[in-house]
């Protein structure tokens, strides 16, 4: 492998193969932490070289380090997956072959999950045959002399190699995107045509939710799209996504539909265009198109993006539809075949629980219905995720039951700690909420923990704890929460607090702290303390708080406040997008049997909370 800098991913990445090959080449491009040392560790042959923008040199080079008769490629965010390990040296024997490809599966999201996205790539490559790298980014593998290579040797193989990269957080460390785009730049001005440039160049942009600049790359590619290519198939799928994200439904269906006279074995086309007709609200078409999914084959690995449309996904697609249409019956049904089909995806459970809800089941009836998908004997984690469950739905009480069970069958746990903390505080118990997030003494919940504490003293109105809270969080990294949590304290005890920013974008970095903080008062404090915080939106120079706060009221059922913001958005500030469109439609009928003003009617309607106004 080369590596640069990966010293959190690379034991990982060793001990998944350190078993299975007879040596270990690392070649380092520049590491600056403990790369070098890990690898060293490991017994490695580590080799310097000087980066230069070129993964192919970079690879050759390690290459020629090799000399074993077969070489295993990685990436330090990969790892074999442990029960396919062995399939991997009975592949070394076969004459006839000498590349193979495995299936890639890339987690993506905040954390490793259900959230996948799939790729072949080349694993095993015969040494001592003259194959080598060629392409400064995104590689291909050729004859040293450059000829296309007999892909009678080249073989596919149900291996899998977990992928980490793509993780929100290591995308974000790395800045993988601009630096792969500075090289895509100086090959697309060399080579301005070239179709797998092009889509390279798109997908960037498309990992950066850049989606007119990635269409713009899509499209071209397009425009010579040749079926046969290996990486056309990923470029459909691309190019309808990116259509998907910018609603241009119209165009998407199309390619949809050619993309699958090329590909009939596509079911991933299959799939998103069930999809299409769902977003559609053609429930009948999506239903045939997801009960179809269900009929096909696994795609073969080359055509494989998104994993399991053909079970859990449609499964679980074909249950949304059902609770949409209010046939909680049907839907029961297929959430269970979701969970039959992977039981490690919870989402069904918490549907069930809606839905169950929804139609007028009583609490225990609800609770005993969920009970028995986690077998006789609940054990610690099985309460755990009951507890989320029922927090998801709004009955914190209950989840706190069971978060408190899962908490006497654990060792101290921070997460439990703080589930606790956030049940009782939904339930207005402050200094019960309090106690819970005190436990809270180190991992990812610790900060948004002590920010929950200093809302707490807040609300019980315990000014000088509050204080001495808010000094201590002064030290932490991001001090824009900080001062934010400052300004609700003066604000919710009626003292001055003067403007936060004054700059546009500065306050697009306070929005989304403000409104977290709304979001947890419009839940628990009491009218008046939430009208005090609106005040928070005077501090900012925002364009879309108008539109965020109605969105707020829209799914806290504050219907009539919903539709009194989306106006004042358009009138004030002309801003509307097509998800307020339709939750303003919806509110007019929605406010009749909803909540309506009723608890917030002391809001002020005369936007003094809008500073801009």
């Amino acid at each position: 492998m080369i590596a640069k800098n990966e010293e959190k991913n690379l034991p990982r990445c060793i001990e998944s193969v350190r078993d299975i090959v007879d040596e270990i080449i690392i070649v380092d491009t520049g590491s600056t932490d403990d790369t070098v040392k890990i690898a060293e560790c490991y017994g490695a042959k580590v080799f310097c070289y000087q980066w230069n923008d070129n993964f192919s040199d970079a690879k050759n080079f390690a290459f020629l380090q090799a000399t074993g008769d077969w070489i295993l490629t990685m990436d330090a965010d990969e790892e074999i997956n442990s029960s396919d390990r062995e399939k991997i040296c009975s592949l070394l024997d076969n004459d006839a072959i000498d590349i193979y490809l495995f299936h890639t599966l890339s987690y993506v999201g905040s954390s490793p999950g259900v959230d996948t996205a799939s790729n072949l790539n080349i694993r095993l490559i015969r040494n001592h045959k003259g194959y080598q790298y060629t392409g400064a980014i995104h590689e291909q593998i050729c004859n040293c002399n450059q000829e296309m290579i007999d892909r009678g040797k080249v073989k596919i193989e149900e291996i899998t190699v977990y992928h980490y990269g793509y993780l929100d957080v290591v995308a974000t460390e790395k800045n993988k995107p601009n630096r792969n785009m500075k090289i895509l730049e100086i090959l697309l001005e060399a080579q301005p045509r070239d179709n797998f440039h092009l889509f390279n160049m798109g997908s960037e942009y498309l990992r950066l939710r850049k989606y007119e600049k990635a269409l713009e790359y899509y499209k071209k590619a397009y425009e010579d799209f040749m079926p046969g290519l290996a990486h056309s198939p990923k470029l459909l799928f691309k190019l309808i996504t990116t259509l998907d994200a910018l609603q241009m439904y119209e165009e998407e269906m199309r390619i949809l539909n050619e993309g699958l006279t090329y590909y009939p074995q596509f079911v991933d086309l299959e799939y998103l265009k069930a999809c299409l007709f769902h977003k559609q609200k053609k429930y009948t078409l999506a239903i045939k198109g997801f009960k179809k999914c269900l009929t096909m084959e696994s795609a073969p690995l080359q055509l494989r993006n998104i994993n399991e449309v053909e079970g859990y996904r449609s499964y679980y697609a074909l249950g949304e539809i059902h609770s949409e249409l209010e046939d909680y019956e049907e839907a029961y049904h297929y959430y269970v075949e979701t969970i039959k089909s992977k039981p490690s995806f919870y989402m069904p459970l918490h549907r069930i629980a809606e839905n169950l809800m929804k139609s007028g089941r009583k609490i225990q009836d609800t609770k005993i219905t969920l009970e028995k998908f986690f077998g006789k004997k609940l054990n610690a984690g099985a309460f755990a995720k009951l507890g989320e469950i029922f927090f998801s739905i709004g009955k914190y009480d209950i989840a706190f039951d069971y978060f408190l069970k899962a908490c006497e069958q654990m060792k101290p746990n921070q997460n439990i700690y703080y589930n606790l903390g956030m049940s009782q505080f939904y339930l207005k118990h402050y200094q019960e909420a309090y106690h819970w997030f005190e436990k809270v003494e180190e991992g990812k919940c610790y900060e948004e923990a002590a920010y929950k504490m200093i809302l707490c003293e807040i609300l019980s109105n315990h000014t000088e704890n509050a204080d001495r809270l808010i000094q201590t969080a002064s030290n932490f990294e991001y001090k824009k929460k900080n001062k934010i949590y400052e300004a609700f304290r003066n604000l919710a005890a009626d003292l001055p607090y003067p403007v936060v920013s004054d700059n546009k974008e500065e306050s697009q970095q306070y929005v989304n702290i403000i409104f977290m903080i709304l979001n947890d008062l419009i839940k628990t404090a009491a009218p008046e303390i939430f009208e005090k915080s609106l005040q928070l939106l005077n501090l900012i120079d925002s364009d879309e708080v108008l539109l965020k706060l109605a969105k707020l009221y829209y799914r806290h059922g504050y219907y009539r406040l919903a539709y009194q913001e989306f106006i004042r958005s358009i009138n004030i500030f002309n801003r509307i997008d097509k998800e307020g469109l339709e939750m303003m439609r919806n509110s007019i009928d929605l406010a009749r049997g909803g909540k309506g003003c009723n608890r917030y009617k002391k809001v002020k309607e005369s936007g003094e909370y809008v500073r801009n106004n």
